[in-house]
Formats: C-alpha cells, sequence, structure tokens
C-alpha cells in the first residue's frame, strides 16, 4: 500500500456535557405525569393503606387496642375493612399506568441515540454493536429512576409513621431502616460498581464482535474459520455472563442486608412495648410499617450502588446521543402513538461549478489521506479517479461528500463551503461508498428510504429494474441486509438509492467494481443520459474511456489529469 502523507492533529470532538444525574431523574418521571407520576402516587399510596402499610397498621393497631380494653370499634374495624379493600384497587390502576410509562420512557431514551447517531454534525466513531448494545442498555436507567421512585415512597412511609404515632421515634425507626441499608450499600458500592461497569463493558464487546462477525459472515465463511470465529464469540460470551454473574451476586449480598435490618425493628418495635415505651396500637403500627418497609430498605441500598452505574450509562450514552438531554422529544414526534411530522425539505443550491483549491482530506484519527489537490467539475461532467489501492481516491470521495474534515477551500458556484457537514448532505450530494449498506427490507425501502421519492426512475437509471422485476417486483424483499442480493447489485441498489435524491452532485466510490462489461457500459450510458454530475473512481477501462476528466492519484497526491485517451498511454496499468 502506498504510504501516506504526514498525519495531522486528530480531529477534536467537542464532547456533549455529561447529562446530569439528578436532571434526568427528574425528567424521566415528569416525561409523561399521567403514567409516571400518578403511577407513582398510586403505588405510594398502596404502600400506606396495603396489608402492611402505615395507615393500615395503625388502624390494626386502634383496633386491636379497643378489643383489649373490651370495646367494640366497629369505626376502627370499618377502617381496615376499606383501606385492605382500596389498596388491590391502587395496585392495580398503578399497575396499569406505570407499564406504559416504562415503555414510552426507554423509547425517549433510545430514540435520542439514534438521532445522534443520525444527525449531519458527526460523533466520534463508536461500532454500531456497542451502539445497539449502549441504547438496549437503557432499562438500566429506568429501573434507577423507578428505584427514586420507591425510596421517595419510603421517606413518606417513614413521615407518615411518625405522623400517625405522634412520635419522632416511631418514624425513626423506619427511616432507620432506610438509612443504614443506605450506609451497608455505599460501602458495598465500589465493588457493585466496577461489577456492574465491567458487565455494561462485557456486553458493549459481545455487541462489537457480533455485528462485526455479521457483517463479515461471507468473508468467514469463504475463509473457512466459522470454527475459529465461533470459539471466538464463545470466549466473549462467557466474559460476559460470567462478568454478569458476579454483578448479580454482589446484588444480591448488598440487598440481603434490609431484610435483616426490617427483622430488627420488628423486635425493636415489641422492645418498646415491652419496656412501656409504646402503647400496644403505636408498637403494632410500627411493627407493621417496618415489616413493609423491607422492599424500601432494598432500593434505599440499590440506589447508592446503581448511581454509579447509572452516571457511568448516562455519560456513555450522552457521547452517543451528542446531547446532554436524552429524554426530550423533537417538535411534533409522539412516541407512543407513532407519529412524526414529514422531515422538512432542505432548500438546494443548483450547482453550477465545484472548484477545489489545496483540498487535503484529513480523517479523524489525524491520518492525511490525500493532499494539495486541485480540481474543477462543470455541472453534468463525469470526473474520476484512478489510482493504486491506498492513493487517497476514497478519502477525496469522502472529504466532497463532507464524511471526513478538509484543508484547502471547497467552493460552490464560486461560494466556499463553510460547513460541510451540513452543506454536503445528501440532496445536495450523494455518496455511494465502496461497500454499501442495504436494509432488511424491500427494493422500496431502500431506494425511498421513507421519503416520496421517484423509486421505479432511478432503479431503472441504476440499471436494476430487470433485476427487480425478476426478484418479484418493487415490493421483493432483499433479505437481511441484501443477503439476497449480489455484489453488483447491492452496488446498483445503493446507486439507484442515491439517485433517487436527486442530488445535485453524485459522488460514486468505485461503484461499478462487481459488474460485468455489459451492465457497467450501460450503467455508465445512463448515468450520461441522466445529466448527473458525477465524480468518482473506478478501475475499469470502459468507464475511463467515457470520463471527461480522469483523475490520477499517486502517494496522496494528483499525479496527472486529463481524458484518458491522453493518459492511458502512461498509465494504462492501473485500468483493468
Amino acid at each position: 500500500m502506498a504510504a501516506r502523507s504526514p498525519r495531522r492533529r486528530a480531529r477534536e470532538v467537542v464532547a456533549a456535557a455529561r447529562p446530569s444525574t439528578a436532571r434526568t431523574v427528574c425528567r424521566v418521571v415528569l416525561a409523561h405525569p399521567t403514567w409516571g407520576l400518578v403511577g407513582a402516587a398510586a403505588f405510594t399510596l398502596y404502600a400506606l393503606l396495603g396489608a402492611y402499610g402505615a395507615f393500615t397498621g395503625w388502624a390494626w393497631g386502634h383496633l386491636v387496642a379497643g378489643l383489649e380494653g373490651g370495646q367494640r370499634p366497629w369505626g376502627w374495624s370499618a377502617v381496615v375493612v376499606v383501606t385492605v379493600m382500596t389498596a388491590p384497587l391502587l395496585v392495580a390502576g398503578a399497575f396499569r399506568l406505570y407499564p406504559p410509562w416504562w415503555v414510552a420512557v426507554t423509547l425517549r431514551l433510545r430514540l435520542a441515540v439514534l438521532r445522534g447517531q443520525t444527525a449531519q454534525q458527526r460523533l466520534p466513531r463508536t461500532p454500531p454493536g456497542e451502539v445497539v448494545a449502549r441504547a438496549l442498555d437503557s432499562d438500566r436507567l429506568v429501573v434507577y429512576v423507578d428505584r427514586w421512585v420507591d425510596v421517595v415512597a419510603g421517606v413518606v412511609v417513614a413521615t407518615t409513621t411518625a405522623l400517625l404515632a405522634r412520635s419522632v421515634l416511631a418514624g425513626a425507626v423506619v427511616g432507620t431502616v432506610l438509612a443504614v441499608s443506605a450506609v451497608v450499600c455505599a460501602g458495598g458500592a465500589p465493588l457493585a460498581g466496577s461489577s456492574a461497569r465491567e458487565a455494561g463493558d462485557q456486553r458493549a464487546r459481545f455487541g462489537r464482535s457480533l455485528a462485526s462477525v455479521l457483517d463479515a459472515a461471507r468473508t468467514v465463511k469463504l475463509a473457512g474459520a466459522t470454527g475459529t470465529v465461533e470459539g471466538h464469540l464463545r470466549a466473549v460470551d462467557a466474559r460476559r455472563v460470567a462478568a454478569s454473574v458476579l454483578e448479580h451476586r454482589v446484588r444480591s449480598l448488598l440487598e440481603g442486608v434490609p431484610a435483616l435490618l426490617v427483622q430488627a425493628g420488628v423486635v425493636a418495635a415489641w422492645g418498646a412495648h415491652l419496656a412501656g415505651v409504646w402503647p400496644l396500637a403505636t408498637a403494632l403500627l410500627v411493627a407493621t410499617a417496618v415489616t413493609g418497609a423491607s422492599w424500601f430498605g432494598t432500593v434505599a441500598g440499590a440506589v447508592v450502588t446503581e448511581t454509579p452505574v447509572a452516571r457511568r450509562w448516562l455519560a456513555a450514552t450522552g457521547a452517543l446521543a451528542g446531547s446532554r438531554d436524552l429524554v426530550g422529544l423533537p417538535p411534533g414526534v409522539d412516541l407512543v402513538a407513532g407519529t412524526a411530522p414529514a422531515p422538512p425539505s432542505a432548500g438546494r443550491v443548483p450547482l453550477r461549478r465545484l472548484t477545489l483549491e489545496g483540498v487535503t482530506a484529513v480523517h479523524d484519527d489525524g491520518t492525511v489521506g490525500v493532499s494539495g489537490v486541485d480540481l474543477t467539475v462543470e455541472r453534468g461532467d463525469l470526473v474520476l479517479l484512478a489510482g493504486r489501492v491506498g492513493s487517497g481516491k476514497s478519502s477525496l470521495l469522502a472529504a466532497l461528500a463532507g464524511l471526513v474534515d478538509h484543508e484547502g477551500s471547497i467552493r460552490w458556484n464560486g461560494v466556499a463551503v463553510d460547513d460541510p457537514q451540513l452543506f454536503l448532505r445528501p440532496g445536495q450530494v450523494a455518496h455511494v461508498g465502496q461497500v454499501p449498506r442495504v436494509l432488511s427490507g424491500t427494493f422500496v425501502d431502500n431506494v425511498a428510504l421513507d421519503h416520496d421519492r421517484a423509486v421505479a426512475t432511478s432503479l431503472d437509471d441504476a440499471r436494476m429494474g430487470v433485476d427487480v422485476e425478476a426478484a418479484g417486483g418493487h415490493s421483493a424483499l432483499v433479505g437481511h441486509r441484501g443477503v439476497r442480493l449480489s455484489g453488483g447489485q447491492v452496488q446498483r441498489l445503493a446507486l439507484a438509492r442515491a439517485l433517487a435524491t436527486e442530488a445535485e452532485l453524485l459522488v460514486a466510490d468505485d461503484v461499478s467494481s462487481a459488474l460485468d462489461a455489459r451492465t457497467e457500459v450501460e450503467l455508465w450510458e445512463g448515468l450520461r443520459a441522466r445529466g448527473v454530475t458525477v465524480v468518482g473512481s473506478s478501475a475499469k477501462r470502459s468507464a475511463l474511456a467515457r470520463a471527461d476528466r480522469v483523475v490520477v492519484l499517486e502517494d496522496g497526491r494528483v499525479a496527472e489529469e486529463g481524458p484518458w485517451s491522453e493518459l492511458a498511454e502512461r498509465w494504462g496499468h492501473l485500468a483493468g
């Protein structure tokens, strides 16, 4: 491979500020108040009115005390019956409201990642498998928020106990279960945090490995390396499983502490009664409330152990989303109803002349792909790049599509392009890579991308019409990521997608490499007839012969430029 030019400084990416944990928790709860707040309130009332609720214990204590005193406490009996009968209705209502809130919030978090990864402004490159793994791990944050809801409910129970018993000590017993559980779990937080972080990292590593293997499935089979790859995946998955087991063991150990504290609280309540500190009614109230508070002690400890994990997830996911707001929705988007406004039609600037002056393509890591390129492209021109592998063809084309940074000047109709990531966008510039991506859907899905576009015309111009009809028409499935298509069909389908945007400039990176001679000739003639302005690369003699100009790149610089008829004698070895 040819030597690269000297490296530049790696592209500095201004990382989005890490989302505030407290602010995010509040925003998640308030995202859908009808479900979140009302559901949380129903759960809290259930904690007060259920069989082990503070209010029920208070009424039951007075009922027992009345019976012990020889009275007939019909009023307290009615209160106990009402509370016990009301509690199931409350928990049923809570379960009716809470799951929709949970799902809706999860969708918001995943949408934030999707928007960040598909935005025009580029974020640091992250393997797709890791992005998916982090996004699917959004339940981790929702569980953490749910823990806080339960902690608040526990505080309400402790406060209510103190008010009903008219004793700060009574509330303190319940509060002690929460506080001591939190303190004990705080001591184990470093171990819990490290084990959970390792489990999350191992899930992300497995996601990266699995995605890489699926992307290279054909290569793996052709190389006869299926067994080796399976062994690698098993090893990676074994580390993931081991990390998850350790995480759950540590969590189970720490979550066992509140159960011991609850038993101690019950003993303390009856001890206070026997010592004459509390009457029977208060002892029953505290014992009942403490027993019901066992879950709140568990979640109080869980909040402490899960806080570092939640912060790490927020930081990692905020970076993938490119924003500190992971909960907000764009205007008009309703994830519950599944509706969203049509994307705004971006204004276009018709291309008359594209000028490159001293353009140097610089990759994110600082590697210089090509440097000092001067080039002028008139509307309707077909300009092709030729050169050995590593000469800088793909780098220059990526710079023209705004996919990598550049130095020098790119001028559109004589006006400098100041923000290439926003200006050189689909619709203005359409890019077809060497290895195009195909969606697991129909031909229409892959070409239109849910836009109102001329699918049939684009497929015909890409010389894909006959293949589509043979496959069953525009609505035929292409298989998982285009597995039913040949390499040439994948290239032409990607080209049809680019043509459907009716972009002013088509950037095609070796788009005819997998085509037979006849199809290739038809393809270039079709693009000529369409009047598309094309800057691409090719190593096919028939394609170079049809170009208005051929730019020969060598060692990351322009070696020569002109019609292929004038260059073929010196550079004919570059074409096949």
